[in-house]
């Protein structure tokens, strides 16, 4: 998040210095991310620097055990959480959790120019988490993918304020006439969302683990152009679609795609779980951008704005709603193909 918690510096570094054992000189807020709960910080330590992520409402076991296990199996491009001094991979709060990570000196990759040795090396490094062994600990901590369901409850809340007018503030009243201008757009993705999970759930592909979130705001570019993934948030048991669909009409060129399947050996796309994952983003994003604006109790004006600026990109040209609608395009051209071929 742009703005900082309400949590005292003070009492930062008290918890990390009993739960990691570090002494340490300064915590510096950043004011990056776009998970309403998290927030960032880099701690400066006598043993070197960490990046902080204070989570509120908890975190998810998937966040936590995903990277750990890869890390273990040898995939070292996964940056892990640091154990405390107890063993645990976080610290558990009242209102906020602490997940230290090593502090990876590199730029994000989120708006870089990639070149083509990197796509490629990106590729190698999903097929790995695609091929890894989906052990005890992954499948007892990561979820297994639900289909077409998982954001209704949160869209249904949020339309819900709007039509009873149930809200306050200059953001939420803009907001709310954006999503009533985009009415029809909004049912006709929770519509397809619908129909395309419900469809992928009567004939679902092979499951394995996805990160789920796997865009370039959460690749860092080291020193030497080699890549490290972050952020195991939305870590899932699902279709690779759920992956490969920030490399499959997401604004990348052609060679840039071409490069990362090189480097991921199987370009072979199951276009109905691609195209339900392009509008499981969308309403997630609807839910997602609905729920700060109507529903968050801690957001300070920026971030509301921000979210506010947001959402209505998600409307324009070449933004996510219209990279649904082209792979639903393309999934009814590859079925009546499919239904020729069989006639």
């Amino acid at each position: 998040m742009l703005e900082k918690p309400n949590l005292p510096d003070e009492v930062i570094i008290e918890l990390l210095g009993s739960n990691y054992g570090l002494k340490i000189g300064a915590l510096e807020f950043l004011p990056i991310g776009n998970d309403q709960h998290a927030y960032a910080y880099r701690v400066h330590a006598d043993s070197g620097d960490c990046f902080l992520k204070l989570r509120k409402g908890g975190t998810r076991q998937a966040a936590l055990v995903a990277p750990h296990e890869l890390r273990r199996m040898g995939i070292n491009q996964v940056v892990a959480p640091l154990l405390t001094v107890s063993g645990d991979l976080r610290v558990a709060g009242d209102q906020y959790d602490l997940i230290l990570y090593p502090y990876i000196e590199g730029k994000s990759a989120w708006g870089m120019p990639l070149s083509l040795a990197q796509a490629r090396q990106w590729g190698e490094i999903m097929r790995r988490i695609h091929s890894a062994t989906l052990g005890r600990a992954i499948t007892d901590a990561v979820s297994r993918e639900v289909f077409g369901v998982k954001w209704l409850s949160a869209l249904s809340k949020v339309e819900a304020i709007i039509a009873g007018s149930d809200y306050r503030g200059e953001v939420a009243a803009a907001m709310a006439q954006v999503w009533r201008d985009q009415e029809a757009e909004i049912e006709l993705c929770r519509q397809r969302y619908i129909d395309l999970g419900a469809k992928l759930a009567a004939q679902p592909p092979q499951f394995l683990l996805c990160h789920a979130d796997i865009h370039s705001a959460n690749i860092i570019i080291e020193a030497g152009d080699s890549i490290r993934i972050v952020d195991w948030d939305e870590a899932v048991i699902a279709p690779k679609e759920r992956d490969l669909m920030f490399f499959v009409l997401d604004g990348h060129d052609d060679d840039f795609t071409e490069a990362f399947f090189d480097g991921y050996g199987d370009d072979d796309i199951n276009w109905l779980a691609m195209a339900y994952y392009k509008y499981d983003w969308v309403i997630q994003e609807f839910s997602d951008y609905g729920e700060r604006i109507f529903l968050a109790t801690e957001l300070g004006e920026k971030d509301l704005l921000a979210s506010l600026r947001e959402f209505k990109r998600l409307f324009t040209a070449g933004d996510v709603i219209d990279r649904a609608h082209q792979a639903f395009a393309i999934l009814q051209t590859v079925s009546a193909e499919s239904s020729a071929d069989i006639g």
